[in-house]
């Protein structure tokens, strides 16, 4: 049995180490889990089927005299030497960022990202000292960091989709056309511009966005709706977005516009 040790009441940077040793070491992925009090020597225990993370002293132990990193950094790049860590450009830099967010909060680098009622470290602690809740806190801390992994792909995809966005100029300024699966409103406001469209082919989804509180997109609703009434197109009530078809409206009725009538729409109104 293979079996991976940390310290009880482990942090973030445990529990990341744990999340990667599982998820891509091959030997490691159905590993049991062992909680120890912290410890600086325990890892002269170690052997090939048992690995200390975070604690005992050993390999993946970063409380060691000038060691500027953390655990789950130093498993990150003992799998990636190893060959471990898929060669997908887009897995890879979703794990860059991950791990680098992680040392950041672990070397206390960045004080924004520090402990609150709201952060993701300070909640999947329990700090009780049960073993059985420690291990509660792993399984939650695995969880939780799947779904910001599956986030982060789509950051890296929408990153590579935004190469290829079409920039042109409207009556409301500065527009951005895109077609992607994962560009979203909120990727959309860290780019600049007062007016974007998202197409989405797999659901033919179209969406207007404006992140401005100055400008009213009825006028598109309205020019959409006449050139395609029988479409589903629905004006949000903020009038910041005209919304055409999504993953969460699947019995919608999509346009029959193309991307580049569309885009015409937003230049004509």
């Amino acid at each position: 049995m293979k079996t991976l040790v940390t310290h009880i009441n482990p942090h973030l940077d445990d529990i990341v180490a744990i999340w990667l040793f599982k998820r891509y070491h091959p030997g490691f992925h159905d590993a049991k889990i062992e909680f120890i009090s912290a410890s600086r020597e325990a890892a002269k225990d170690e052997t090939a089927d048992k690995i200390f993370l975070g604690t005992g002293g050993g390999q993946f132990d970063e409380h060691k005299e000038g060691l500027d990193t953390c655990s789950g950094t130093l498993v990150y790049e003992f799998l990636k030497k190893k060959n471990y860590i898929p060669k997908d450009e887009i897995l890879r830099g979703a794990l860059d960022e991950l791990t680098h967010w992680n040392q950041l909060i672990d070397t206390g680098k960045a004080p924004d990202l520090q402990f609150d009622e709201f952060s993701v470290q300070a909640f999947i602690r329990a700090k009780d000292g049960l073993p059985e809740n420690s291990l509660k806190s792993v399984e939650l801390g695995r969880e939780i960091l799947d779904r910001i992994l599956i986030v982060l792909k789509r950051r890296q995809q929408s990153l590579r989709d935004w190469e290829k966005r079409v920039e042109f100029q409207t009556r409301f300024g500065k527009s951005f056309a895109v077609i992607s699966e994962t560009v979203d409103r909120e990727f959309c406001r860290e780019q600049g511009g007062e007016l974007f469209l998202m197409y989405s082919p797999k659901h033919k989804g179209v969406q207007f966005f404006t992140p401005s509180f100055d400008i009213d997109l009825k006028p598109i609703y309205d020019k959409a709706k006449k050139l395609d009434p029988e479409a589903s197109w629905f004006l949000h009530q903020s009038h910041h977005m005209v919304i055409c078809g999504s993953s969460s409206a699947p019995d919608s009725k999509p346009t029959k516009l193309s991307f580049e009538e569309l885009i015409d729409i937003a230049k004509s109104v």
